[in-house]
């Protein structure tokens, strides 16, 4: 499991490459009294989206009653309480906590979280990789909520209205890593790797590459290409840990909740595994059976994760 970061209080400070004109001298942006309905009627379909995990991951951690999944009691969140107080209106919170499929995702998110968490902690403590990159990062935590080495460097990678409001909220308390974040997305990734080089990512070292509910957003095609420009832009050596979905997944929050922009075009975990070897990565999936049996949960198979190694 992850190890946590004591309150959040690192050594490491946030650089945020996107938020220089519109932030105060504390690192805050000046809205920090907007109203949580005036900020989430400002997200796109995906933003949301994001926020909604979040809420997800906020009810698995030690602040949600039910812990229903085994082995995943070191998942402790505060940092993303925050976030929603400031982004989700309690009303909407409220509504989307009695969805249908509010346990099933749920599972789903506090597996992934942990065998995510468990994998990064593994390769950047035991095998010495120091910087990650967060494709399409969302609201994720990480950066505050788990211990990192020393000399960890952390490059998150979104919307310019996600970064602005993960600011808001998180800006003032110290990481547990170097963290930068820049705008940008899968459709202009190799640009933003560019740019990264600015901000102290070094492509000749080995990487972690985090891609976390994000093939599901983006056509096949874009898949392969977002997949071959990570390869691109790391050291052989380089690790990453990416989760994958059955279209089932897809079609159940269709029918039960509110997630509509889903693509079409979804295709089975062992496609997109091809695409992701075919892109220069050795790569192999951790099924849902094994994730079910592991933590005695149910997932109905809609939860699958690949971990790749840059050949």
């Amino acid at each position: 499991m992850g190890e946590v970061a004591n309150g959040g209080a690192g050594g490491g400070r946030t650089t945020d490459g996107l938020l220089g004109d519109g932030a105060a001298p504390n690192g805050r942006i000046r809205d920090t009294d907007t109203a949580p309905e005036r900020i989430w009627s400002m997200f796109n379909p995906v933003e949301s989206e994001a926020v909604v995990n979040a809420l997800r991951r906020w009810q698995c951690s030690f602040g949600f009653r039910n812990r229903r999944v085994q082995n995943v009691s070191m998942i402790l969140d505060p940092y993303v309480r925050l976030i929603l107080d400031r982004c989700l209106p309690p009303v909407l919170e409220r509504q989307l906590c009695l969805e249908p499929l509010d346990a099933l995702l749920n599972d789903v998110i506090a597996v992934r979280t942990s065998v995510i968490d468990e994998s990064l902690m593994r390769w950047a403590h035991q095998d010495g990789v120091l910087q990650l990159i967060n494709v399409a990062s969302g609201f994720d935590t990480r950066a505050w909520r788990l211990k990192w080495p020393a000399r960890m460097k952390m490059f998150e990678i979104d919307s310019a209205m996600v970064h602005a409001q993960k600011n808001a909220a998180l800006g003032c308390i110290n990481t547990s890593c170097m963290r930068a974040a820049l705008v940008g997305g899968v459709f202009n990734l190799g640009d933003v790797l560019k740019r990264l080089v600015l901000v102290g990512y070094d492509p000749t070292k080995p990487t972690l590459w985090l891609v976390e509910d994000v093939v599901e957003y983006i056509l096949p095609s874009h898949a392969s290409l977002m997949f071959a420009t990570m390869a691109a832009h790391c050291a052989p050596g380089s690790r990453l840990v990416a989760s994958l979905s059955d279209v089932k997944l897809r079609d159940l929050m269709r029918r039960y909740g509110h997630t509509t922009h889903l693509v079409e075009e979804f295709e089975p975990p062992g496609i997109v595994l091809n695409r992701i070897c075919a892109a220069g990565w050795h790569a192999e999936v951790i099924l849902s059976g094994q994730l079910e049996d592991r933590f005695g949960v149910d997932l109905h198979n809609c939860l699958y994760l690949a971990h790749g190694t840059r050949l």
